[in-house]
């Protein structure tokens, strides 16, 4: 045992995507909106390709985002409806 503390660093994407400690392993989870533009992992690029969404760290953060998303003025109509339909689907960490 040493007396030193133990300090945990966590890097965010500028996605809003991390990478957290849990359980002894790690999550890959969405903790903030971040930029919905942001290349490989942002909202958009991860709605447009199709592919796996990461999960929200929780409905808090989730339901944040979708607020946020709604009263975007960068948006399209289109886009913006389709983007809330994608992240009203994607699952979360309880």
């Amino acid at each position: 045992m040493s007396d030193w503390p133990e300090v945990q660093t966590c890097f965010v994407l500028p996605s809003g995507v991390a990478t957290l400690p849990f359980e002894g392993g790690a999550i890959t989870c969405r903790v903030t909106l971040g930029h919905i533009n942001a290349p490989d992992t942002g909202l958009l690029e991860e709605m447009q390709s199709k592919a796996e969404p990461v999960p929200w760290r929780n409905t808090q953060i989730r339901d944040e985002a979708i607020a946020a998303i709604e009263t975007r003025n960068d948006l399209g109509e289109d886009k913006r409806a389709k983007l809330l339909a994608h992240v009203r689907q994607t699952p979360w960490y309880e």
